[in-house]
């Protein structure tokens, strides 16, 4: 806990340094954390003017006001990104990044949409988006925001994942003891995996990887390693494929955050295993536009990631991909 709020302590005091440079002013710890946090805008009269013209047209025939949340601009940050404006709808995502006075708009229907990435680290967290456009371009769109303020996207990212589930067919069962066994083997992981779940939903099947280290020198009688690649876990359920993963570790806190990928299954081209050279494994997600992931395991995995693959070629959504 002292490591974690050190850590915490420093990056703040890194903000307020760089907060000074380029003839800013310079701003307090706390003035400075606020001004990452992102805002719900609630009505169209808390819409920034640079947006309403967006508004306008999509509010013309009386349609309810639709959920949205900003994200600032980075200006005094040494990472600068540009503020941002996301909306949601019953059938898509729209995402809006300001220019100046103007802005440029993005529509995704949640049928394109490829996967949704959540990351966080401490104070920082994103959310990507990748996806076909409604203009029929391939698009990634990146929103940073203060980590505190992550669960205003909560309701975008639920909406966005429930819209390829057919509720029909979906059985009201708990999931909060599916993966107590992790317990003793990884907490961190048991917590990431019981909440990247949705409601009803249960997994069919998952693997658990351990963070894969080789030894790079020894001195003095120390070995000193590398991480090859660090824990990561793999989620089946009847329409999501869910990764879970920490950053490769470049800094002690990255230790304190995690990435999630939820991707649905109609948009799995392919997922296929393969052999790396010093004993490992590669789970290979090929999506849409050339996009995917790979992933590292222990040979012993083996039989593991071929009961994940077998799973997955017997869900009936699987028929009917891209």
């Amino acid at each position: 806990m002292l490591t974690k709020l050190r850590n915490i302590l420093r990056m703040t005091w890194g903000q307020v340094q760089a907060s000074t440079v380029a003839g800013f002013p310079k701003l307090s710890g706390a003035e400075l954390a606020r001004s990452s946090w992102a805002k719900p805008v609630e009505s169209y009269a808390d819409v920034p003017d640079v947006y309403k013209e967006f508004f306008d047209p999509l509010l013309a025939d009386g349609r309810a006001f639709p959920y949205t949340v900003l994200t600032p601009s980075h200006e005094r940050f040494i990472h600068k990104t540009s503020e941002k404006l996301i909306c949601s709808s019953d059938h898509e995502i729209y995402v809006l990044e300001r220019n100046g006075n103007t802005f440029e708009a993005q529509c995704y229907p949640f049928e394109g949409i490829s996967y949704i990435e959540f990351r966080t680290a401490l104070l920082a967290s994103s959310i990507k988006i990748c996806g076909m456009t409604s203009q029929g371009t391939h698009v990634v769109s990146i929103l940073k925001f203060n980590s505190v303020t992550d669960y205003l996207f909560t309701p975008i990212l639920r909406r966005a994942r429930l819209a390829t589930i057919d509720s029909r067919g979906l059985v009201r069962s708990s999931t909060s003891e599916q993966f107590d066994n992790l317990v003793k083997v990884n907490y961190k992981f048991m917590n990431y995996a019981k909440h990247s779940l949705l409601e009803g939903k249960k997994a069919i099947h998952s693997i658990l990887q351990p963070e894969i280290r080789e030894s790079m020198m020894t001195v003095l009688g120390k070995t000193y390693y590398r991480t090859v690649s660090p824990t990561h876990m793999s989620i089946l359920t009847d329409r999501e494929l869910i990764l879970i993963r920490e950053e490769t570790v470049r800094r002690k806190e990255d230790k304190y955050g995690g990435i999630w990928d939820y991707i649905p299954l109609s948009k799995i081209i392919s997922l296929s295993l393969s052999e790396k050279a010093d004993n490992l494994l590669v789970l290979t997600v090929q999506l849409p536009e050339n996009t995917g992931f790979e992933f590292l395991f222990q040979i012993s995995a083996r039989g593991e990631i071929n009961q994940l693959l077998s799973r997955f070629k017997e869900l009936p959504l699987v028929d009917k991909l891209i």
